[in-house]
């Protein structure tokens, strides 16, 4: 897109561009008309048209990472870890950027959101299937998520088809395995290959940045709503809470701070004869 945004020096005394053989614009390839026509504010809230363009902003940010981490679990399944780290990389800072979204919509105050809150009805974040979709395909499943309130068939559909398929967090555990590994091993130096260890390293990367999207997203409805409940009969805030401990890789968190209290506790061994860290230096 960087040469789209350089000013045009030729075509520029062709008409509207909306003839059957008009060149490709910018408008054109990216159906801005389109686009603009698909945000209604409900009321005159000033506030409502950032609700509305933040919310739908991520819905199409999740079906770019729903992409790229089907793509990250296909190539880790091949045993493609290069490739894979790159989708996780990327994936590391889609969910940054989100988290700087959740700072834009912090700005509205509990009484813009009051403006129009009442004309969301039975309407909820938790009803996102993308999301639950997203969930899924790391490797958190819950069966009450495979019927979402006012969710079509087809999406009931693929609900159901991510929590049956291989997750990222299968795939990564089926790759320990074929090389004769688990988790706790790949943290202990010597014992793992550097490959598989760095592509742990970015899979908890990954995690923790999700993580903090997820505490975001709380603390801004800590702001916007106390304990009162959430839209569409939602626990709010509370329920957003509890997600605080969820976690997609939660035996790499394990084995990870596992291996360093274990280097710990040797350290705080005194030397002496039979002890690796005395070097046969222990005197009688």
């Amino acid at each position: 897109m960087t040469e789209m945004m350089t000013e045009p020096t030729a075509g520029l005394e062709r008409g509207p561009a909306d003839g059957p053989e008009a060149p490709i614009s910018y408008g054109g390839y990216l159906e801005v008309p389109g686009l603009l026509e698909l945000q209604r504010p409900r009321t005159e809230a000033h506030d409502e048209l950032l609700f509305i363009v933040t919310h739908q902003t991520f819905e199409l940010w999740f079906a770019c990472a729903l992409r790229e981490l089907e793509r990250a679990r296909d190539l880790i399944q091949q045993g493609r870890t290069g490739p894979a780290r790159w989708c996780l990389r990327r994936m590391r800072e889609m969910v940054r950027l989100w988290v700087v979204q959740m700072d834009v919509l912090g700005t509205m105050t509990p009484e813009g959101f009051n403006e129009f809150r009442g004309v969301l009805g039975e309407s909820s974040g938790f009803q996102s299937v993308q999301f639950r979709e997203l969930e899924m395909i790391c490797g958190l499943r819950e069966r009450r998520y495979l019927t979402l309130p006012g969710s079509t068939a087809a999406e009931c559909e693929r609900l159901n088809r991510r929590f049956e398929e291989p997750s990222l967090r299968d795939a990564f555990t089926a790759l320990l395995e074929r090389n004769g590994l688990d988790a706790e091993a790949l943290f202990v130096p010597g014992l793992a290959p550097d490959e598989l260890r760095e592509l742990a390293e970015d899979l908890l990367e990954f995690d923790a940045a999700f993580h903090q999207w997820r505490y975001r997203h709380w603390l801004l409805v800590v702001r916007a709503l106390s304990s009162r409940p959430g839209t569409g009969g939602s626990a709010g805030a509370e329920f957003l809470r509890r997600t605080l401990d969820q976690w997609f890789f939660p035996e790499l968190h394990e084995a990870r701070t596992g291996v360093s209290d274990v280097r710990k506790d040797t350290a705080a061994e005194p030397a002496g004869p039979g002890c690796p860290l005395g070097h046969g230096t222990a005197t009688a």
